[in-house]
C-alpha cells in the first residue's frame, strides 16, 4: 500500500509539472516537431531529446519564477490524491 501511495504522489507531481510546462510555447513547438516528424532531417531520438530538454528547461525556469505556485500545486495534487483515495 505504501508503494502505491508513493507512486500516486509522484504521478500527481509529474502531472502538475507537465501541465505547467505544456503552457510554454517552446514545449508545444517541440512536441509538434516530435509528432509530425519535424523537418525530416533529425532522427526520432534527437527530436525526443529536444522535447525532453525543452520540458526540463521550462520546468526549471517555471519553478524558479513561480516557486511558490509550483509548491502549492504539488501539495494540492498530493492532497487531492489522498482525499480521493479514502
Amino acid at each position: 500500500m505504501r508503494f502505491r501511495q508513493i507512486l500516486l504522489s509522484t504521478a500527481g507531481f509529474a502531472l502538475v509539472a507537465l501541465a505547467v510546462a505544456w503552457l510554454d510555447p517552446r514545449v508545444q513547438d517541440k512536441f509538434s516537431q516530435l509528432v509530425h516528424a519535424g523537418d525530416g532531417i533529425a532522427s526520432w531520438d534527437n527530436r525526443m531529446l529536444d522535447f525532453v530538454g525543452a520540458v526540463v528547461s521550462t520546468i526549471r525556469y517555471q519553478s524558479i519564477d513561480n516557486g511558490v505556485v509550483m509548491v502549492f500545486a504539488a501539495i494540492g495534487a498530493v492532497l487531492f490524491v489522498f482525499m480521493v483515495r479514502t
